[in-house]
């Protein structure tokens, strides 16, 4: 049986409602993956990831930005990099429970945002699982970006005027494409100036933030990607990182949790499965072994 999601919110101090979604197994889950998503999806786009976890007894919460998904209120706006950290500590608060391991994952720009969450709270976190970060944009997504300035500069900060740089196509070429993706009226298809800016300022601290962390890490990669720059991207996990990580190559594109959900499935239970936050022979904790080290 698919796993259905049930639908939940908080309140945050200032007064925003903020919904967002989880999948639970039958019973007390083994592990508890907290994932954050991109700039225009948003926790529906887990549910083709969502159903192979649930079966192995994995828990997933996924933990909407406001302003996306559900969250209509201040459409594709944010008022601070602040707000959005907090946000989802309040989310994992709610959910986490005693004695289950929680594990952070982000992927696109959500990948960002899990660095930044995972710098200030590490002590919350068995892992840190990073899948096809935004960290490093492709420069097609920068060239697109920079056309939109001359608006960026002359628009309110709040008005959601700017287009998400990823085209729908950039996610699959798969039957998502089409039967989900296009159709998704929660799409996050526009964002402020503001978000803009924040987005920007967060991804400029990250690297810095990401090599101050000693959590376990595994970083997923697809090969198809034309939206995270996979080169820079290494270059980047080399250079900053102090604590062991290991690398996976998937066959897919951007999307893949859509292109490829049992391959990633089985690489995200390997690791946080019973036992692997304990270091294995190779210095990592529990992984599939098709991986790499990025350390030299």
């Amino acid at each position: 049986m698919d796993a259905a999601p049930s639908h939940c919110s908080i309140l945050c101090p200032d007064g925003y409602r903020l919904q967002y979604q989880t999948w639970k197994p039958r019973g007390t889950p083994h592990a508890t993956i907290v994932l954050l998503n991109g700039v225009m999806s948003h926790s529906g786009w887990f549910q083709p990831l969502a159903e192979p976890l649930v079966r192995t007894g994995i828990a997933l919460i996924g933990a909407d930005r406001r302003g996306s998904g559900l969250n209509q209120e201040a459409r594709g706006d944010a008022p601070s990099a602040r707000v959005l950290i907090d946000d989802v500590k309040r989310i994992v608060d709610a959910e986490r429970l005693d004695d289950v391991p929680l594990h952070l994952a982000g992927w696109c720009w959500g990948a960002v945002l899990a660095v930044h969450l995972a710098a200030e709270h590490e002590g919350l976190f068995r892992t840190l699982l990073i899948l096809t970060p935004g960290l490093c944009p492709t420069d097609e997504l920068t060239a697109r970006m920079r056309e939109q300035e001359p608006l960026r500069r002359a628009s309110p900060p709040e008005a959601p005027c700017l287009e998400s740089p990823i085209r729908e196509a950039m996610f699959t070429s798969g039957p998502y494409l089409e039967g989900f993706i296009e159709r998704d009226e929660h799409r996050c298809r526009l964002f402020s100036p503001r978000f803009h800016a924040i987005m920007t300022k967060m991804a400029m601290l990250a690297p810095a933030r990401l090599g101050a962390l000693r959590l376990p890490m595994l970083l997923v990669l697809a090969s198809e990607d034309r939206a995270t720059d996979n080169p820079q991207t290494l270059r980047v996990f080399e250079r900053v990182t102090k604590a062991r990580v290991a690398i996976e190559h998937v066959h897919s594109a951007h999307g893949i949790q859509f292109d490829a959900p049992e391959e990633l499935a089985r690489i995200l239970v390997s690791w946080v499965q019973p036992g692997a936050s304990a270091a294995g022979p190779d210095g990592l904790p529990g992984h599939s072994g098709s991986g790499r080290d990025a350390r030299r």
